[in-house]
């Protein structure tokens, strides 16, 4: 506040002048200033004197001119500037320091364990992004450091300092590293990552499901090995890039793995159920399931009802036994029992590739359809162009140029039936072996040769002898 006028002012015994008041803020960022109004016939505020007033009060910084004015300006029209009056300096506040950051990859941004949206709004409850597949060599999280601040000014010229950003540290945990200049944290290798309460960025090439695979998890879709403590169970899937172990069992759900598929249980498609390995499949039983392996599938207790094809496939068990279903297999299919007493068809095929073997079937399912729809063709265009009824030549045109192209679709599909046929050349050693038993309606295929067991036997083994045609032989 500004102290009573002195000198030429200090006998003077008119009326009182305005007085003038400068309100400097605690933190010495502003002066505000207010004034008293003179009594009738005294003198106004100028702007000189506010300048003065400033000056004695060594107020140096941020003074604002045109706010004087205006102050001079509404004193003199009698605004009341007593109680709440103008800022005439400002300093210069000081700018804070950006604190450091870590920006995360955008997988690690997205919520895990919520159901996907699907186009339409729905929630899809088979999908909760609980896996976040990166690739070796992917930056999972950058670190933008922190920023010094800019100081400032207070209005008597002293410097304000300004507080400096946080630094925050990367952490970077199992199966990451830290770039060379330290800013960046950077997979190792490919696998689930995650971040920790703490903080680290870990990359791990296991992604583990604590329970089932089912409502809790949704699919499972993981560049690694995906280990399973529980089932996986019906309408749910779990793929993985590595091996696939379940602790429980496959229960109607469906697998597929780059490597093997351990399952310490059974699998039971239930009719949906598929189970695919680019490596073996080992279990303890199979039923009603579609099981493909480019390895060998070993069961121990038995196959039941089931599609399954391998390099081999075994079934160990003491009582083990193979009913039902297509089995297929390039080298060996053994079992202590083949088949049933009550004839259950049961159908063996060794001695080559099971693709080959399916992409002959498919091959002959499209030749049969492709043969009716040339036949009909045949019989449409030879109608027409009889004569026989009074058609447009456009029609007869249409009929001709869908027999020719049927025609050809039809010789593809011939030579590609023929090629494959080439292939049925059976694997040396290629059998069946049934040790218990082997009863009546198994049909076993070994390469192009087929044969259907007429009569029980035990301790068997069907094997190509040497005029071509299948042999058993003892399989001890």
């Amino acid at each position: 506040m500004s102290e009573p006028r002195e000198g030429l002012d200090a006998g003077r015994t008119g009326p009182r002048d305005a007085e003038l008041l400068l309100l400097v803020s605690p933190n010495a960022m502003s002066v505000e200033a207010r004034v008293v109004p003179p009594e009738p016939g005294g003198r106004n505020i100028t702007r000189e004197q506010v300048l003065q007033e400033l000056a004695r009060l060594k107020v140096v910084f941020g003074i604002d001119h045109a706010a004087i004015d205006r102050l001079v300006e509404m004193a003199e029209k009698g605004f009341r500037l007593d109680r709440q009056g103008i800022v005439v300096a400002e300093g210069r506040p000081p700018v804070d320091g950006q604190d450091a950051a870590i920006i995360h990859h955008p997988l690690l941004q997205t919520p895990a364990g919520y159901p996907r949206l699907t186009e339409d709004g729905r929630a899809d409850f088979f999908d909760l992004n609980l896996v976040r597949n990166v690739a070796k060599d992917t930056v999972l999280a950058t670190r933008k450091p922190p920023t010094p601040g800019e100081p400032g000014i207070d209005v008597f010229g002293r410097t304000v300092k300004a507080r400096e950003g946080r630094d925050v540290r990367l952490r970077a945990g199992a199966g990451t590293r830290l770039s060379p200049d330290g800013q960046s944290v950077i997979a190792t290798v490919e696998g689930h990552a995650s971040i920790s309460a703490s903080g680290e960025v870990t990359v791990s090439p296991i992604f583990t499901v604590p329970g089932d695979v089912g409502y809790g998890s949704g699919n499972i879709d993981f560049v690694g090995t995906v280990v399973v403590r529980g089932d996986v169970t019906q309408g749910f899937t779990v793929k993985a890039g590595g091996n696939v172990e379940v602790h429980g069992g496959i229960m109607g759900g469906s697998v597929e793995a780059g490597g093997d598929v351990l399952v310490r249980y059974g699998i039971v498609g239930a009719g949906r159920g598929r189970v695919k390995a680019g490596g073996k499949v080992r279990c303890r039983f199979i039923e009603s399931a579609e099981v493909e392996a480019a390895g060998d599938v070993v069961v121990s207790d038995g196959i039941l009802n089931s599609q399954v094809s391998g390099d081999s496939v075994l079934v160990t068990g003491g009582r083990g036994s193979i009913i039902g279903g297509r089995i297929r297999a390039r080298r060996e299919i053994s079992a202590q029992t083949l088949g049933s007493p009550m004839g259950a068809a049961t159908d063996l095929q060794v001695g080559v590739p099971p693709a080959v073997r399916g992409e002959l079937d498919q091959i002959r399912e499209q030749l049969a359809r492709v043969e009716d729809r040339f036949g009909q063709a045949t019989r449409t265009a030879t109608y027409l162009n009889s004569g026989a009824a009074e058609t447009a030549r456009i029609s007869r045109e249409f009929a001709e140029k869908s027999r020719r192209l049927t025609g050809a679709e039809r010789q593809q599909l011939a030579g590609r039936l023929a090629a494959l046929q080439s292939q049925l050349e059976p694997e040396p050693g290629a059998c069946v072996k049934g040790y218990e038993a082997v009863y009546p309606g198994v049909r076993i295929t070994i390469g192009a040769q087929r044969h259907v067991v007429v009569d029980q036997s035990t301790n068997s083994c069907f094997v190509i002898g040497e005029d071509g045609e299948i042999r058993l032989v003892p399989a001890w």
